[in-house]
């Protein structure tokens, strides 16, 4: 079957070896099938979050990051978070869209003790991500980036209440342009006033590799959805290990749309 085929291709290891020059290791292409299929996209991620074999330290392998090494995922995660502005503290409240099995935020709390909290459509992987968390279980959600929070299927989280939000991949390589809109418009919500925002592997219609993703990118028209979504203080950045493709920083909305300034737990 396509989808099992493709299935093993993303989950093969591309790795460099040591004497090699540092470049970025390639992706295998999308199979025809991909795009736009959301079905595979389901079956893919709930199949890799059923793989009990896979360490704690190795969570990457569930979500299409076995072509990185361990140590290569957590330098690019580490990389990435170093780029918010304002940077992630002790306690913060940190909230991902397309969690996956929550490799990304178990990379996040090995450098900061964080609040985590995020969605994804993936049933599977939200109960993996909650056995990794158990203490913040109830603050992970199945739902759909690609819808509006508050609407049937979205990730129903509470506007405003969260001082870093991220999306590492499935915003930027899932999603069509008119569903990054919407997603982008999630995050703007999400982010409380003044908060920041890391959205990663965007790429240009000339960038390589493209692999899975969906819809390639300007920087350009992706400034103007991010802009009119709300958000604020808008960057590109380079990315380790990923060749061409690219990531976002911004700042949440100048007001915070719930009136959260800190006290409570946003996930009661």
């Amino acid at each position: 079957r396509l989808d099992a085929i493709a299935v093993d291709a993303m989950s093969a290891l591309l790795r460099h070896s040591d004497s090699d020059p540092p470049s970025p290791p390639l992706q295998p292409p999308a199979p025809l099938s991909f795009e736009h299929t959301r079905p595979f996209l389901h079956a893919w991620f709930e199949r890799e979050a059923e793989q009990r074999e896979v360490a704690r330290d190795e969570l990457h392998r569930l979500s299409g990051w076995s072509y990185l090494s361990t140590a290569e995922f957590r330098s690019l995660v580490a990389d990435a978070v170093h780029r918010l502005n304002p940077p992630i503290r002790d306690g913060a409240f940190v909230y991902e869209l397309g969690i996956g099995a929550g490799a990304v935020l178990k990379t996040i709390s090995s450098l900061h003790r964080i609040r985590p909290a995020g969605c994804d459509f993936s049933p599977k992987a939200i109960q993996r991500a909650s056995e990794i968390f158990p203490a913040h279980a109830a603050a992970f959600r199945v739902g759909d980036i690609a819808l509006p929070l508050s609407s049937k299927g979205g990730c129903a989280a509470r506007a405003g209440a969260y001082s870093h939000v991220l999306s590492f991949g499935s915003l930027a390589m899932y999603l069509t342009h008119s569903e990054m809109a919407v997603a982008l418009r999630n995050v703007a919500k999400l982010a409380s006033a003044g908060g920041s925002v890391a959205v990663t592997h965007f790429i240009e219609a000339d960038g390589e590799p493209k692999g899975t993703i969906v819809a390639p990118i300007s920087r350009q028209r992706l400034r103007q959805l991010a802009s009119a979504a709300g958000l604020t203080n808008i960057s590109f950045h380079p990315m380790k290990y990923q060749g061409d493709r690219f990531m976002m920083t911004a700042r949440g909305p100048r007001v915070d749309k719930s009136g959260w300034a800190g006290g409570p737990s946003p996930h009661t």
